[in-house]
Formats: structure tokens, C-alpha cells, sequence
């Protein structure tokens, strides 16, 4: 049958009658055949969702029990570390003040036992005598108002304060922020002793949830219990719970709350095929539907063609049928061709993205007219939003950036499979080895805010690497390509929010109507700094720097601006201060400012690390003997070794104690280097005497020159003496 045939039967009132009553009888068989099916397998569906929701709970209760082993370990090695030891012989039983060499062994030793655990959950640790008004944590001591006080159950296990769990007060942010505390007793002499002191390991509560929320929901809830009594609890209480024991501690509970179920009329995958079947068989009875419908439908067309024919030869003459027939018909015309034609079509970026033109939008140098103007116009009417991805690598190596390039070649990546994927169109553009900017469009207004979490997920869950974290910050919803530029703005000043929230986040633009303006800063804080620094007075610059976070950071709430402004004045002020204080030729004085993304805990770090250092350079105690000492041991070892090829930056810092920073900062002092780049000049000066002096072969010198790798020497030969080694040797 021809379309003009199917078309004219579908124009038909008793046509469309008659069908319709065929396809109720079908459609109301097929609806009795679904509901069947959602009956059927709903009772399958819900045990296998609670057979799924169980083993993400167990999944993340295994996770929680490798905490707590680890901060078991942690507590035990403390317990049995001969420093700790000296120092509660020293200051327990002889009533001593320790040593500055007992004071370094048991600094180093506690950073030791803290790295030796390779967890992001664990913040830090804390080993605290009886009696006693200092804290001793890893490279850290802390004093405190009041003396350390017992802990009243042992082993503790809660949320709380160290400060409070002591009995003790301090300024320190540390003391007086929560955490998922688990403590034991120090004993020192053995486990029949009587406790002298306590171990306390300090549990990131973020990292508890940021495991609950990858391994189980984010709306999930969280109950720990020990003893009946609750330890931690985050989440909205919920009725149904699941109850797992601790295998590391069987006096410990975990409860978890599932979330309402999101797929109550799920249909497995075993229901389909018969599924599939139906909705063929549908379709067949309705294709036959049509076919019986036309043949009982013919004899009434004959009929009212009959009718019709002579009231149609009646007006033939005048045209007034015909004309109204015809706008009738031009009418259903066009309307067909308008909803047969209406196509709403989606453009993406990406090929102006490949060709340089969005990078030029982006950064302000070119308009988007520079872009198709024939497609242009339809890209305005999509929404987008642009975000942009930070990555930072906590634990610095030689392979560094090849690792941030590794990085943004998975972000690149990540954002093309999304491409190809139902939901928002995306590309990415570098902006740097560090940031990422990604922009995700789409017709529709809502979901911005969960392609960018997911975004956010599917890079941690691809990269694989703990020293590695993402950061992304997210700017507004846009619909004017004019405002790209504008855009990318806003996404950068969301991801500066990690000064106040810290890195591994998603941000969104700050809604700070109601943030109280203006922040604190000490006055005459630059002559304090001046007087405190010509006394030596570390205690009393690092106590400066505990007032202005304490006032600014845990009892106001400063927006991420202000902050940025706090941060630039104390920069000045230090920078002021170290220049009317020192001689202009010591090393603190290329102090510079923090710039890119980073916290505000660790811009304060930095400083403390600065007053650290340009005291010890300046004094003349003991102290600096003792570390000018240690710097003569580490050089020595450095020449002693320097052809050996296990030689590397973080086996002398585990050899001596000390941080990888500390070795770089002797090097660059005693060398003028950094330790990477004197390693290899010596080695290649080294090979350089060889190949003049003898007739060894070049895989022989480049192993007494500690190199395993004959590709790797030649690289690193060409690049100190400009020439190849066969070249160099002729």
C-alpha cells in the first residue's frame, strides 16, 4: 500500500475507531503481561539490591578494620621504641629535661613509625607523658597549659579532642580539632608496668566518609560502637541497619544505615528476553491490527466515496470545497513536516577545542565570533559550565612531572569516554601541568553538579595512586558563549576554596552573603616578629602563627577571598621582618610567596618551616652544633656512596631520620644544587675521566659510575657535557 493510502485511512475518524479498539485489547494485554513481570521478579530484584548493599558495607568494614590494626601497630611500635624509652627514663624516673640529642632520636623515631603506615586516614600521632606539659608528635613538640592526665579507659576508641582527651589546653589547631581518636597506655618498661604516658593516633573523620561514601553510598549512615556506646556517628539516622562485628576488635560495632532503595520495580536481566518477546509480539499484532482494520475499513470508504461524489460534482464549478479541502490538507502538511522536521541538535566544542580557537575564547585573547557562525547560533542555546581540575603529588620524586603528564593524559581520557556516552558533552583543555579546565554542555539545565562528582570519581578510581590528589572546582551554569572567559574565572576561584576545605574535594561557587567582613592580623606584628626573632624566641613566632590561624580559621569563618588577603599580608610581614632582622646573604632570604593552588595549613607550614630554619642558621647553641654535625655525617655518606647504584634521596633520608626536603636543603646549601642534579654531575665527570683515561667499555664505566642502564647513562651524558659518549671519548 502506498504512503498517500496509509495516510488518507489515518485522516479517517471511524478509521482511527476502529483500529484504536484492536489496539486497546493488545496494550491492555501487554500492560497485565508488564505488571506480571514487575510482580513476579520484584521480590528477585530486592534481595539481589540487599544482597549488593551488604556487601558494600562488609567491603567498607574491612577497610575500617585495616585502620584500626594500623593505628594497633602504630600504638605497639611506640610502645617499643627504645627512644621513647630514654626519654621516660629521663623524664619519668630521673626528673629530667631530655637532651637535644634524645630530643632529636625521639622525633626521629615517632616520624619513623609514622611512615612506616602507608594510610591517608591516619593524621597523626601523639605520645604524651604523665605529668608532663609537652606533646611529642613526628618532627613536632608541642607545650601545653597544664600537665597530661591519664586516659580513663584504655584502649580508647571515640571522637574527641586530644586536648580534651588529655586534660590539657593548647593553641594548637591540632589539639582542638575532632577526630576519630584511638588510644592505648605507654608503659616503657614493659606490659606489666603501670602506665606512664599515652599513644594516641589521630583518625581523619573526612577519610571515614570519603570511604563510605566510594564504598557504599554518600548518603549512607554511620554508626561505630564500642561497648554499646557510640564512638562515631555521621549520616541521617535511618531504621533499617546493618550490623557488622570488628574483626581487629571484637568489642567494636559498625552499624550502617541503607539508604531508601532507588530501584524497587528493577527488572533482571532473566525477564528480558520473555519481555523482549512481548513487545515483538506487540508489535506483530498490531501490524495485523492495521491490516484487519483496512480490510473492514474498504467497504465503509466505498460507501462514503459514494456519497460523497455527487455533492463534490455539485460544487465543482465554484471551487469552495475544494479550497477549504485543500487548507485543510495544507494545514495537516505542515504540521506533520514541522514535527517530522523539528530536530533539536547538539554541538559540541570539541572540533574548536582540537583547532586552538576555544583556548583563545577562554583566556580573553579572541570572541567567540572566531568560532562557525552557522553553528554558533545553535550553541548558545545549549547550557554549559566549566570546571577546572587540580592535581597535586604529595610525595615529590625524580619522575615528577612525568607523573603530572601521565595525570592530565587520564583526565584528557576520561572526559573523551564521557563524550561518547548519553548525558553532557565534554572536552578538556590544559591550562597547565597542574590544572585542567573541563567543560561539560547539554540541553538541559539540572545534572551539572553530578557530571562533575562523577568526573570527580572516575579520575580517583583511574588513577590508583594515594600520593596523587585531585581537586576540581565548578563554576556557574552559562548559556552565553560570551561569558566563556568569564566562566572559566568563576571555576578558578571555586578551586581556590581549598585554602579553607583542603585538597580532594569537588567546590562550587561561595554563597558568603552573610560572612562577617575583614580578618584578624596582630598589631605591631612586624616588630613583634623583629623582637622575637633577634631572641631567638621560636616558641614565640610559631605562637604568632597559631593566634592569627586560631582567630582566623577555627573561630571566625573567613571567606576563601579574605583568606587570600590573610595570607599576602603575613607573607609581607614575615618578608619585611626576616630583611631588618638577618644578613641579606642567608638563605631564608629568597623566602617567596606561595602561589597556585594550596591550603591554608600548609601555607602556615611553610612559614613555620621558614622561622625553623632561619633560627638555626642564625644560632649558635648546641643544637646548631648537633645539625651541623648531622649535615657532615650525610655529606660524607653522600661521597662515600656517590657511584652506588641503590644511591637515592629517600634511602639516606631513612638511614639518617631525617625528611627528603632536609636532604635537598643540604645539598642546595653545601653544592649549590639540588641533590638530583649533583648525583648526576659527579657521576658524569666521573665517566667523563674514564673514558679519557681508559679503555673500559662504556656498559663498564656506566656501571662504576652507578648507572644500571647504558640508555639511560647516554642521555645523561649528552645533557651535562653537551656530546654523546663515543664523541666525548674521540
Amino acid at each position: 500500500m502506498s504512503g498517500n493510502g496509509k495516510k488518507k485511512y489515518l485522516r479517517s475518524g471511524v478509521f482511527k475507531r476502529l483500529f484504536l479498539s484492536y489496539a486497546l485489547i493488545i496494550v491492555t494485554a501487554f500492560g497485565i503481561f508488564i505488571g506480571w513481570t514487575v510482580i513476579s521478579f520484584r521480590r528477585e530484584a530486592e534481595t539481589l539490591e540487599n544482597r549488593e548493599w551488604e556487601r558494600r558495607a562488609a567491603s567498607w568494614g574491612t577497610w575500617m578494620d585495616q585502620q584500626l590494626v594500623q593505628a594497633q601497630m602504630l600504638c605497639s611500635a611506640v610502645n617499643a621504641s627504645e627512644s621513647a624509652r630514654m626519654a621516660l627514663q629521663t623524664v619519668y624516673v630521673e626528673k629530667q629535661t631530655m637532651n637535644s640529642l634524645q630530643m632529636y632520636n625521639l622525633l626521629g623515631e615517632l616520624n619513623r613509625i609514622k611512615g612506616s603506615v602507608r594510610s591517608t586516614s591516619v593524621y597523626n600521632l601523639i605520645l604524651a607523658f604523665q605529668g608532663e606539659q609537652k606533646l611529642f608528635l613526628p618532627g613536632n613538640v608541642y607545650s601545653l597549659e597544664g600537665e597530661c592526665q591519664a586516659l580513663q579507659v584504655s584502649p580508647f576508641f571515640g571522637l574527641s579532642t586530644a586536648a580534651g582527651l588529655l586534660g590539657v589546653r593548647g593553641q594548637q589547631m591540632m589539639l582542638n580539632k575532632e577526630y576519630l581518636i584511638y588510644g592505648e597506655d605507654y608503659t616503657g618498661f614493659g606490659s606489666q608496668s603501670s602506665a606512664k604516658g599515652q599513644v594516641l593516633v589521630l583518625i581523619e573523620p573526612d577519610q571515614i566518609r570519603t570511604a563510605l561514601r566510594d564504598r557504599v553510598d554518600g548518603g549512607a549512615f554511620l554508626r561505630i560502637l564500642r561497648r554499646g556506646q557510640t564512638a562515631l556517628e555521621m549520616g541521617e539516622s535511618r531504621e533499617n541497619l546493618l550490623s557488622i562485628q570488628s574483626e581487629a576488635d571484637h568489642t567494636i560495632m559498625y552499624e550502617i544505615g541503607i539508604p531508601a532503595r532507588k530501584t524497587l520495580f528493577a527488572i533482571p536481566v532473566s525477564a528480558w528476553i520473555p519481555l523482549a518477546m512481548m513487545i515483538a509480539a506487540s508489535f506483530f499484532f498490531l501490524l495485523l491490527n492495521y491490516r484487519i482494520s483496512v480490510r473492514y475499513y474498504r467497504p465503509i470508504e466505498n460507501i462514503q466515496q459514494m456519497v460523497d461524489r455527487p455533492a463534490a460534482a455539485q460544487t465543482e464549478g465554484s471551487g469552495e470545497k475544494k479550497n477549504e479541502f485543500d487548507a485543510i490538507l495544507q494545514g495537516i502538511s505542515s504540521l506533520i513536516g514541522e514535527r517530522n522536521g523539528y530536530r533539536e541538535r547538539m554541538v559540541t566544542i570539541t572540533p574548536y577545542a582540537q583547532q586552538g580557537m576555544l583556548q583563545a575564547v577562554m583566556r580573553g585573547a579572541g570572541r567567540p565570533e572566531t568560532l562557525v557562525e552557522e553553528h554558533f547560533t545553535e550553541l548558545k542555546r545549549n547550557y554549559y559550565m566549566v570546571g577546572v581540575v587540580n592535581i597535586a603529588i604529595i610525595r615529590e620524586t625524580a619522575a615528577t612531572e612525568r607523573r603530572y603528564r601521565d595525570m592530565q593524559e587520564l583526565i584528557l581520557s576520561v572526559c573523551r569516554d564521557l563524550s561518547e556516552k548519553d548525558g553532557p558533552q565534554v572536552v578538556a583543555v590544559p591550562e597547565n601541568l597542574q590544572n585542567t579546565f573541563v567543560i561539560a554542555a547539554s540541553d538541559e539545565k539540572d545534572g551539572f553538579e553530578d557530571f562533575y562528582y562523577h568526573l570527580y570519581e572516575l579520575i580517583e578510581e583511574n588513577a590508583g595512586d594515594p600520593d596523587t590528589v585531585i581537586t576540581i572546582g565548578a563554576g556557574h551554569r552559562e548559556s552565553d558563549l560570551e561569558r566563556l572567559s568569564s566562566a572559566c574565572g568563576d571555576a578558578q576561584a571555586a578551586l581556590g576554596q581549598m585554602l579553607t576545605g583542603g585538597r580532594g574535594a569537588v567546590y562550587f561557587p561561595e554563597d558568603r552573603k552573610d560572612a562577617a567582613p575583614g580578618y584578624y592580623f596582630p598589631k605591631d606584628a612586624q616588630k613583634q616578629m623583629i623582637r622575637l626573632m633577634k631572641e631567638k624566641n621560636l616558641a614565640g613566632l610559631n605562637g604568632m602563627l597559631d593566634e592569627i590561624y586560631q582567630k582566623n580559621l577555627v573561630e571566625a569563618d573567613l571567606p576563601a577571598a579574605e583568606v587570600r588577603q590573610l595570607s599576602d599580608e603575613l607573607y609581607w610581614t614575615i618578608r619585611k621582618a626576616l630583611r631588618n632582622t638577618y644578613d641579606l646573604s642567608m638563605t631564608h632570604m629568597r623566602l617567596e610567596p606561595i602561589r597556585g593552588a594550596a591550603t591554608i595549613e600548609e601555607i602556615f607550614e611553610y612559614y613555620r618551616q621558614v622561622f625553623r630554619v632561619c633560627l638555626a642558621e642564625a644560632g649558635d647553641s648546641a643544637d646548631n652544633e648537633q645539625e651541623r654535625s648531622l649535615e657532615d655525617e650525610i655529606c660524607d655518606y653522600l661521597e662515600a656512596h656517590l657511584y652506588d647504584p641503590e644511591l637515592s634521596l629517600n634511602g639516606i633520608a631513612d638511614r639518617f631520620g631525617v625528611s627528603t626536603k632536609m636532604i635537598g636543603l643540604i645539598t642546595r646549601k653545601r653544592f649549590n644544587q639540588t641533590f638530583l642534579n649533583y648525583v648526576r654531575d659527579r657521576q658524569i665527570h666521573r665517566a667523563a675521566e674514564l673514558l679519557k683515561e681508559t679503555d673500559l667499555s662504556l656498559e663498564e664505566i656506566a656501571n662504576q659510575c652507578g648507572f644500571t642502564n647504558i640508555l639511560t647513562f647516554r642521555r645523561n651524558f649528552r645533557t651535562v657535557m653537551g656530546v654523546n659518549p663515543s664523541e666525548y671519548r674521540a
